[in-house]
């Protein structure tokens, strides 16, 4: 696969990601990750500060959503990037 066709694959997935986060789908998974946080954070404020098993759970369950919405960002950011270069290479080649 040439470099153009990774990058206009790219592009494609990050507007399917874009499209994807806009759906109800998308819209509750986003929703689920800031009530996860939320939902941690209680739990955290709330348990025995010795209790170190407790609160490495509570902190992965605090991280994971994070995480998650962090790749579809991800994958929305190499899109714009990926776009950037191929206007670039369109300009190159005119």
């Amino acid at each position: 696969m040439e470099e153009q066709d990774i990058l206009i694959s790219e592009v494609r997935l990050g507007l399917q990601t874009k499209e994807f986060l806009n759906t109800p789908v998308g819209q509750y998974i986003s929703g689920r990750v800031e009530k996860a946080k939320e939902e941690a954070f209680e739990m955290w404020s709330k348990c025995d500060p010795t209790d170190a098993e407790t609160i490495r759970e509570l902190q992965f369950r605090a991280r994971l959503p994070s995480l998650i919405m962090e790749w579809l960002d991800q994958a929305i950011n190499q899109a714009n990037h990926a776009e950037e270069i191929l206007t670039e290479i369109g300009d190159i080649n005119g």
